[in-house]
């Protein structure tokens, strides 16, 4: 029989997703082993060691972890996301940038090459940081660091976050992979101050360096300059609404700890205003009339929880959903003479918190007093 270039058999060519896994590290030689056998089954794994001295660099290589020091002074962490990014080869299609203290769920790797084949190339997916005893995600926001690899960059020296270059646009939809942040509390904040004043300077119309900024010296309790720092940001007009919100609700932390209170009630009201749909800003817009013995505006206030959907992000604060806004309800309806309210609420608020003496307290308090009232 006659070879025949158009009669030959050509089977369809299957073209391999390469998938690289990265990182920037220093001294993270406690995590190195978890990091691996979370990310093991990508084409590459790569970690920029910004100067370790502890044993990360060789324990790294001993898994066949590729390993490059880079020096990055002064210190930011855009440029050494960048410098690791750009250590990866331009071949590879999908890079997930995967820190230390992070975990990726068993089986992502499949999740990921159907996404990018479905043209899902720079996938949402949730980031984790607590569970449930049942092993669901209690508190989670949606993330963005699986992300291709050409066309992208880093940008803010500090919460940095990888963002298409001028030209490029990628599909975005929600794929069924988590990560979990297993969060090390040994690692210090100390630069975190210094660069977020450094991006305000650099970039004083960007809403988000400006909102952490202000966090930051919430954080310090440098409540001055968290009052200074949420006028300066509220002056930019954009933002993310609960973003906004928590600027407020700061600041009015601030306030109150100054010793302003109709100051912080105030800044308690702006943060519903700016954020009607956080139950959160409500929440704490009740606690500040709670604190001034205003029964019926924190009645109200904490009310919304009845009506108002939970969100996911790292503003959510889940103490509020399970008990805290119940016990504000419970206080209250109390106070206002609405014992079979307080009761109801009280319920709910011991219900999400079990253990807590203080919740079962009240709620014997709450039913001897409906009992007294009937």
């Amino acid at each position: 029989m006659q070879n025949c270039e158009k009669c030959a058999f050509n089977p369809p060519v299957t073209v391999m997703t390469k998938i690289a896994v990265y990182t920037i590290a220093l001294n993270e030689e406690k995590h190195v082993s978890r990091w691996f056998e979370t990310a093991k089954e990508a084409d590459l794994l790569l970690i920029a060691d910004t100067g370790s001295t502890d044993k990360t660099r060789d324990l790294a290589k001993s898994f066949g972890i590729e390993v490059h020091e880079i020096s990055v002074i002064p210190w930011r962490f855009d440029v050494a996301r960048n410098t690791s990014l750009e250590l990866i080869p331009e071949d590879f299609d999908i890079c997930i940038q995967l820190d230390m203290d992070e975990v990726l769920s068993p089986g992502w790797r499949p999740k990921v090459e159907e996404a990018w084949k479905n043209g899902n190339q720079w996938p949402i997916y949730r980031y984790v940081f607590s569970r449930t005893s049942e092993g669901k995600p209690h508190h989670f926001q949606h993330y963005f660091k699986i992300h291709p690899r050409k066309g992208m960059y880093w940008l803010y020296p500090i919460h940095e976050i990888v963002r298409p270059k001028e030209g490029f646009s990628f599909k975005r939809e929600l794929i069924d992979v988590e990560v979990d942040h297993l969060k090390d509390h040994s690692k210090s904040r100390s630069s975190y101050l210094e660069l977020l004043e450094l991006a305000v300077t650099e970039m004083p119309n960007d809403w988000r360096m400006g909102h952490y900024l202000n966090r930051e010296y919430y954080y310090v309790q440098n409540w001055h300059r968290v009052l200074q720092t949420a006028s300066d940001s509220l002056k930019i007009t954009h933002g993310w609404d609960v973003e906004r919100a928590s600027t407020c609700m700061w600041a009015s932390d601030a306030a109150e700890r100054l010793g302003y209170p109709d100051w912080a009630m105030d800044w308690a009201e702006r943060a519903t205003q700016e954020a009607p749909e956080f139950y959160e800003a409500w929440h704490w817009r009740a606690h500040m009339a709670h604190l001034q013995n205003k029964w019926k505006e924190c009645y109200e206030f904490a009310a919304k929880i009845l009506i108002l959907d939970k969100q996911h992000h790292h503003l959510v604060k889940p103490a509020v959903w399970e008990w805290w806004g119940y016990d504000l309800l419970a206080l209250s309806a109390h106070k206002l003479g609405k014992h079979d309210r307080a009761v109801k609420y009280g319920r709910l608020a011991l219900e999400g918190s079990p253990d807590n003496e203080r919740l079962k307290s009240n709620l014997d308090f709450y039913l001897k007093a409906l009992n007294s009232s009937t």
